[in-house]
């Protein structure tokens, strides 16, 4: 079953990345943040409330997977730790999608599954077969390749600062993959009362970035109204919330949940990369794609 919840976030998130795209190009990241964070935050207000005044209305199976847990002080701060680390992640990710196509963008994420590998290895000592191993490999050097497409855009890996940021989004979502399974088995706490919380603090954090930072200079870096920020705040809270209830099942493998993600994101991304953004020098990105798609295959036979 987690397959089929990874899968199915998956998806979602790779039309994340399609509205983020559109979003992004041509306007100021911070209000984006903001409102998409916003929408995300009042989304889970009513089940928060809800939960406090009319826990009764939980009883059901169903309803119960949507119940907001009361936390302590010291999970509080946990969560409040997992938003700066998504926080941080997102301002490097937004910047560098804003100055890079998807379809380049997409494979170099490729290395947040191989990091998350190597960190749950540290963490949870979670072990894979050759099979997955090379799969892994796959995933890995599929970027040399990627590197090797972009200089047909004049995108020079070692010396563009867009690509360090992706890798640093990187590094820091594969900690909080691994935060993420620290919240869920040691601590017990719900994926929605985690998804909840996260996104209020989220919200108010993005506040004081929108009100401190963007707003006095507001003139220099102008914002844009699209509708693709409701669509966004809706797909990646949808999505979270799905990857999270697959991440807490005791089957669920933690090394995979990251590269089937980021598989299927890939491939949703890079097809509307092609046909939607009409990006360039597609035939040269063929091969990591594939390899990530063989990568994706291995590890989830």
């Amino acid at each position: 079953m987690w397959v089929v919840l990874s899968l199915i976030s998956a998806f979602l998130l790779g039309f994340y990345d399609i509205f983020k795209k559109q979003t992004v190009v041509g306007n100021a990241i911070i209000p984006v943040l903001f409102y998409s964070t916003m929408i995300s935050a009042a989304l889970f207000v009513p089940f928060i409330l809800l939960s406090h005044f009319k826990p009764f209305i939980f009883d059901s199976d169903f309803m119960q997977k949507l119940f907001i847990e009361p936390l302590t002080a010291r999970q509080h701060l946990l969560i409040l730790g997992k938003t700066a680390l998504i926080l941080a992640s997102w301002m490097f990710s937004y910047s560098a999608m804003k100055h890079l196509p998807i379809t380049v963008v997409g494979p170099v994420n490729q290395l947040r599954p191989a990091i998350t590998v190597v960190l749950m290895f540290c963490v949870f000592h979670e072990s894979l077969t050759w099979l997955q191993g090379t799969g892994v490999v796959l995933a890995i050097i599929s970027f040399y390749f990627m590197n090797r497409s972009g200089k047909l855009e004049g995108i020079q890996f070692k010396s563009n600062k867009w690509v360090y940021m992706l890798l640093g989004s990187a590094v820091l979502v594969a900690f909080s993959g691994v935060y993420d399974k620290f919240l869920l088995s040691k601590e017990s706490i719900s994926p929605a009362t985690i998804q909840a919380w996260y996104t209020i603090y989220d919200f108010l954090m993005m506040a004081v970035l929108f009100w401190l930072i963007w707003h006095p200079n507001r003139q220099k870096q102008p914002f844009e109204w699209r509708w693709g920020i409701v669509a966004m705040a809706v797909f990646v809270t949808v999505a979270d919330v799905i990857y999270l209830t697959g991440l807490k099942q005791d089957a669920a493998v933690v090394v995979l949940i990251p590269l089937i993600l980021y598989g299927v994101r890939l491939v949703v991304s890079f097809v509307y990369g092609i046909f939607g953004f009409k990006e360039q020098n597609i035939r040269s990105k063929i091969i990591p794609l594939l390899m990530v798609l063989a990568a994706l295959v291995c590890l989830c036979i």
